[in-house]
């Protein structure tokens, strides 16, 4: 729930448009559809995909968030090539405006601030820590330290990232720092089990390197569950080379659902 100061300038920006009410999307914040959306295909006009928020007029924000995960110049071509790969595997396609199904796995967008993902989130990060950005998301320049794309599949309760690490995320001499490696791991992990179990905080990571991983290296981040207790989420991941036959990092992960309270600071 919004505090009342959030809740007083979403009024004062409806009142000076000229609107007398707040739809029932933006009376509230759901997290229920976190991480649900699935971004078109890059290329494709912002203004030709749809809009979680059916009174998007009243606003006089950008309604369309970039997401970060989309093919860039930065990518090598290792890394366009597995994009590709879990792409065609994806359970749409749009063509000629109709859906086509394809397979079992889904593309997470990416954006630069969490909140973005909730019901409205997009309008209410302008408004809440504006200047707030993703960790992973924070750096302008593309390719200079995270560049990744999560594909989830719910059937399998697993999802697969691909990595490529930039040179601004050194530690020895020429490898990703362990730091680096440690939040892409709870990036991923925490997608999926934000995915199956919804609003979610990282209780526990537990984190065993086998070989260090060079700069500028395309790896694969897979992750699945393990079990749910609760309100705990159990996840196990491993990080590999593309093809597979090279283990960098293996680790379990422990996340535990908290309410939508939490996120804003306030209790219930």
């Amino acid at each position: 729930m919004l505090g009342q100061i959030a809740r007083r300038r979403l009024g004062l920006l409806l009142l000076l448009h000229g609107q007398q009410r707040i739809s029932n999307g933006l009376n509230r914040v759901s997290f229920n559809q976190l991480l649900s959306k699935e971004t078109h295909r890059h290329m494709q006009s912002s203004f030709n995909t749809s809009s979680p928020i059916s009174t998007m007029s009243l606003w006089p924000f950008s309604f369309q968030p970039r997401d970060f995960s989309l093919p860039n110049s930065s990518w090598s071509p290792e890394m366009c090539k597995a994009y590709d790969h879990y792409n065609a595997l994806c359970d749409t396609d749009t063509e000629n405006g109709e859906e086509k199904k394809r397979g079992p796995w889904k593309k997470l967008p990416s954006y630069n601030r969490s909140i973005k993902y909730a019901t409205g989130g997009i309008h209410l990060s302008k408004l809440i820590q504006a200047k707030a950005r993703l960790f992973t998301r924070n750096v302008k320049e593309q390719g200079a330290t995270f560049e990744y794309v999560v594909f989830v599949n719910k059937e399998e309760k697993s999802c697969v990232c691909v990595f490529q690490a930039g040179r601004l995320l050194e530690g020895a001499p020429g490898h990703v720092h362990g730091g680096a490696i440690a939040t892409m791991i709870d990036t991923v992990t925490g997608s999926l089990a934000g995915y199956l179990s919804g609003p979610i905080m990282t209780a526990n990571l537990n984190i065993d390197y086998r070989s260090p991983m060079p700069l500028d290296s395309v790896v694969l981040i897979q992750s699945t569950l393990d079990r749910i207790e609760g309100r705990k989420t159990f996840i196990t991941c491993k990080v590999t080379s593309t093809d597979e036959s090279k283990l960098y990092t293996e680790a379990t992960a422990l996340f535990v659902s908290i309410s939508v309270g939490h996120l804003f600071g306030t209790r219930n």
